[in-house]
């Protein structure tokens, strides 16, 4: 088994969470690229980085 990390803001958490935490909601139109990653602390580092508007 693989976990896959990919960086999401609030708004996209709770679309996940909606899903039971199964399943990543549909990319919008101005995030074309899916970019999941294989390590925690890289995704953090993403998640936290000048790329996310909303961290």
């Amino acid at each position: 088994m693989t976990t896959l990390y990919r960086p999401v803001g609030p708004v996209e958490l709770a679309l996940i969470e909606a899903t039971g935490w199964r399943a990543f909601p549909p990319r919008l139109p101005e995030q074309p690229i899916f970019y999941p990653v294989l390590n925690e602390a890289y995704a953090r580092q993403i998640a936290c980085g000048r790329d996310n508007p909303l961290s």
